[in-house]
């Protein structure tokens, strides 16, 4: 396969198709740039699971949603503002993006997890000028083909799954030690929704944002003890 994905100069088109999928710990990350440069974000709740023992709703992902303009907040003069800053990994892998992402809770075994298939989407113009259906349709299995295809991009979404099996990780062992008591959100439960990220902090207050970022890069998530 020779076709390499690059980016297409000043056209700013996945910058307004939609809200922006981010994890629990780029909320922080995100609202910190957006105070430096002086922009306004805003986020919606994405998947969650509800903590009977805590009684509390966990959030596993946000939106960050489209400003005024319905683009995003950090697109100016169609450049993004964050590009060489931290930029979201949703942002990042941008064509090669989740078409599923399906989470499971085990209550027998006391184990949460998720299976995530990707796809590049076609919404992009250089993907739907540059590939053939039946190369698309090889991009969603083959794993080293979109390695080959999307060089800079697959790597961002690897560390994006790796990052979601951190937050399984560590709620479920917090689950399996029975400080956690996890069920679906069913939306019945009438409790405060609160940020993953923040809340594993409250049994590992040494855990950092850049701790969860690194790991991810690294793809080891053993790099701290979670049963500590």
């Amino acid at each position: 396969m020779s076709f390499v994905f690059k980016c297409m100069p000043n056209c700013g088109l996945c910058c307004r198709l939609s809200p922006v999928t981010v994890l629990p710990h780029e909320v922080y990350l995100i609202q910190d740039e957006a105070e430096e440069l002086g922009v306004e974000v805003k986020f919606r709740t994405g998947y969650t699971v509800v903590d009977l023992n805590n009684k509390v709703i966990l959030a596993l992902s946000y939106l960050m949603l489209l400003d005024d303009d319905n683009k995003c907040p950090f697109l100016s003069n169609n450049k993004c503002l964050v590009h060489n800053k931290y930029k979201p990994l949703t942002c990042r892998a941008y064509p090669y993006l989740p078409r599923i992402i399906r989470y499971s809770i085990d209550r027998l075994n006391k184990v949460i997890d998720f299976e995530v298939k990707y796809a590049a989407s076609t919404v992009c113009p250089v993907v739907k000028q540059g590939l053939s259906n039946g190369i698309l349709i090889k991009l969603s299995t083959d794993l080293n083909l979109a390695g080959q295809v999307f060089v800079n991009e697959f790597p961002a979404a690897l560390e994006m799954v790796e990052a979601r099996k951190i937050y399984s990780n560590y709620l479920s062992y917090l689950w399996r030690i029975g400080e956690v008591d996890l069920r679906e959100d069913d939306g019945t439960y009438n409790y405060p929704i609160v940020n993953s990220f923040w809340f594993i902090r409250r049994y590992y207050p040494n855990l950092t944002v850049n701790d969860i970022v690194n790991m991810s890069k690294m793809g080891k998530r053993s790099s701290i003890n979670i049963g500590a």
